[in-house]
């Protein structure tokens, strides 16, 4: 029951034919605290703006089940233990790196006729190669896995307590399939079509290759602020203020943020052409002839993707990141599936000789990794003593 989960949970709670719902918490204290205080909230963005209690007037979701899902019974004598049924829908709302950790522990309650969702930032781990690899070996055969589908989350929510959270900033979600779906019609699942329905979540529906574009540029805009802002403690905003002009000529943040966005753009444009040769992404879609495939390296050529962050920047630019509240909070972040996809990304392109025998410069994603893992803050001064410098392509 993370920001997200919230948000789903309420969204799909407020659909005139609501579906059943199990909230799935981590932690016997929290079944002590919803026997306590039950209900999810979602406050509105006004909560964050005025300052305000506001939460009384915010209705609370309490018509549902919560459970905990452990491989020992929880220690407390007020709550019912017992084995959980086969799973017919699933939204797996975790961080990045327990996403499939998750899907994989629960995996003989899901088969077939299961449909499960995804939400988190950064790659899901079943796109093409490791999908079909990761299925064959856990369920025998893909045509007996469940339908993998993954959601594009822009919507801002932020955490002020256990069950509650504030819809800080209200934006969208595109959902699609991750796999090609064994010959089923992804679009008519049952999941799909009651995210679809829930207003509040504005979703809509994307053709497999549409959607692993999208992740793949959500991907770079959280490559590049979430890290920064952990490592620099500060406000997404902050990262910009200095993006043009004299000013910026020798300003640490615009040389980091072009050498991350020049080592991301050579990575995906290696990453796009070799599925465009494989057709493991774009063998169903018209996106495969000469043309779409010279638009696609426009898509994420340097110039759109710095564009693309700036333009995100300034709409977020009074947030808080993720990771960054994380790294406040002393929790593990997903900085490993952000920077560290793009690093072991290129490693893999060079293993398939998909990169004309050259070797994928992605030093500054490393340095990320490295910096956001040793949890030290510094100053944009000190970031600058590290070896930022955009390098000829």
């Amino acid at each position: 029951m993370g920001n997200l989960g919230r948000l789903f949970a309420s969204a799909l709670a407020k659909l005139p034919e609501r579906p059943p719902l199990t909230l799935v918490v981590h932690r016997p204290d929290l079944l002590k605290q919803w026997l306590a205080v039950p209900g999810v909230v979602l406050h509105p963005p006004e909560y964050d703006a005025s300052g305000q209690s506001q939460g009384d007037s915010t209705p609370r979701i309490t018509d549902v089940d919560v459970e905990m899902w452990s491989e020992t019974p929880p220690p407390h004598t007020d709550v019912h233990a017992a084995e959980i049924s086969p799973i017919r829908n699933l939204i797996i709302a975790t961080k990045a790196q327990d996403a499939l950790p998750t899907a994989d522990w629960v995996r003989r309650y899901l088969g077939p006729d299961t449909a499960v969702a995804f939400a988190q930032n950064g790659m899901n781990k079943l796109w093409p190669p490791y999908g079909a690899i990761y299925s064959k070996a856990r369920y025998h055969d893909c045509a007996r896995s469940p339908l993998w589908l993954a959601c594009v989350v822009t919507h801002g929510v932020y955490s002020v307590g256990p069950f509650a959270s504030v819809h800080a900033s209200p934006a969208d979600v595109v959902l699609g399939a991750v796999d090609k779906a064994g010959g089923r019609d992804a679009r008519k699942a049952y999941l799909v079509n009651q995210i679809l329905a829930a207003s509040q979540l504005e979703a809509r529906w994307a053709p497999r290759h549409a959607l692993w574009l999208l992740q793949l540029e959500k991907l770079v805009v959280n490559a590049v602020i979430n890290p920064l802002t952990a490592i620099l403690r500060c406000k997404n905003g902050a990262l910009f203020a200095v993006h043009a002009g004299e000013d910026a000529v020798d300003a640490v943040l615009p040389r980091v943020i072009d050498q991350l966005l020049t080592e991301a753009s050579a990575v995906l444009r290696a990453l796009a052409q070799h599925e465009i040769r494989t057709g493991s992404i774009f063998g169903d879609s018209t996106t495969s002839d000469e043309a779409s495939a010279a638009e696609l390296a426009q898509r994420l050529s340097f110039a759109s993707l710095r564009a693309m962050v700036y333009r995100v920047g300034e709409l977020v630019k009074d947030n808080s990141s993720s990771m960054y509240q994380d790294a406040q909070a002393g929790k593990k972040t997903e900085v490993r599936d952000f920077n560290g996809w793009i690093v072991d990304m290129a490693r893999y392109l060079e293993s398939v000789a998909a990169t004309d025998s050259k070797t994928l410069d992605v030093s500054g994603h490393q340095i990320m990794v490295d910096l956001v893992e040793k949890a030290v803050p510094l100053t944009e001064e000190e970031l600058g003593e590290y070896s930022f410098s955009i390098k000829e392509a």
